[in-house]
């Protein structure tokens, strides 16, 4: 008991156990993520939103592309759930209305010989609008960041197809096979596979892998599933192709990252002329302006060489022939 009783100890004991813990709990990340994908699937988890959330999603309009766009960012941020907009719409107008709703009391309810209700409507109006921008704005870079995950882990991916399918699994079996194995390092990715297992289990896979093309909309995933439906139907070996094209994708992830990096110093140019630039110029600039001045002080002092009454004061020279 002496033991515990040691603050090392117990420091080192307290933070292995948080490491641990993480580990853990990252560990099931992927696997929870999975079986919400499969969970879907099931009759009974199927849970649509009532009539009160439906109007409230209908309280400002959207246009029928704006909506398709919304379910598009909503999937490619990981939400498949066929009322996940209808939920994005119903929270934020909640918020915007409910903003309004207070802004408008507290207006209706203060001074009005003062400024006061102004202020409070003003207020009110940046805050609706922020709260109606803000959550599209993270929902864009949700999805932007997951379909980066998912660009990254998209050639190791294609490796463990290509092995599974040489030696001797069908497609389906090596997706399911893969997205098992993914799951841990890239979860977003294991997902996406998922789906398209479940698709091409309900249908073709052609037609899961549109419409995984489809759903994520990225150059790499649109190219993954035109090499293998034109595989499928010309009745190719797809294990060549797949190498092939992870391949590929790995060249033109590092043609993209060298892109990223030529364009990262002319980035980088204007930070070091606004912030690097003015301390350089103190250093070599001050010291001589700092010489410069005091040399005009001392100039101009008393006995200074650019002072005038220096001058006045010493003898002139005007000395006349002796006749």
């Amino acid at each position: 008991m002496t033991l515990f009783r040691d603050p090392t100890f117990l420091t080192w004991f307290l933070g292995i156990t948080a490491v641990m813990y993480w580990v853990g709990m990252t560990a099931l990340a992927g696997r929870r993520r999975v079986r919400h994908i499969q969970d879907m699937y099931e009759p009974g988890m199927r849970k649509t939103p009532g009539k009160l959330r439906r109007s409230l999603a209908g309280l400002l309009p959207v246009s029928e592309s704006g909506m398709d766009r919304l379910e598009q960012e909503l999937k490619r941020a990981g939400y498949y759930a066929s009322f996940a907009a209808i939920e994005f719409l119903a929270t934020r107008n909640t918020i915007v209305v409910g903003l309004a709703l207070i802004g408008g009391t507290a207006a209706v309810l203060s001074d009005p010989t003062t400024s006061v209700p102004e202020l409070i409507m003003i207020a009110t109006v940046v805050f609706a609008a922020l709260a109606y921008l803000v959550p599209r704005l993270i929902l864009k870079i949700q999805s932007r960041a997951r379909l980066g995950r998912i660009e990254t882990g998209l050639p190791d991916a294609l490796d463990m197809v290509r092995m599974c399918l040489t030696g001797g699994l069908p497609l389906r079996g090596a997706l399911e096979r893969v997205a098992q194995e993914v799951e841990f390092f890239h979860p977003d990715l294991a997902v996406e596979l998922e789906v398209v297992r479940r698709h091409a289990e309900a249908d073709t896979m052609p037609k899961a892998l549109r419409e995984f093309s489809r759903r994520l909309n990225t150059p790499d995933v649109n190219a993954l599933a035109t090499l293998v439906s034109q595989t499928e139907r010309l009745g190719t070996h797809v294990a060549v192709a797949v190498t092939e094209f992870a391949d590929s994708v790995r060249r033109q992830q590092r043609q993209r990252a060298e892109e990223r990096a030529s364009k990262t110093s002319i980035r980088m140019l204007f930070p070091v002329i606004f912030c690097l630039a003015p301390p350089v110029f103190i250093l070599l600039l001050g010291p001589p302006v700092l010489q410069l001045k005091n040399f005009l002080k001392d100039a101009h002092g008393v006995d200074g060489v650019l002072n005038p009454e220096t001058y006045s004061e010493l003898p002139t020279n005007d000395s006349s022939p002796e006749n």
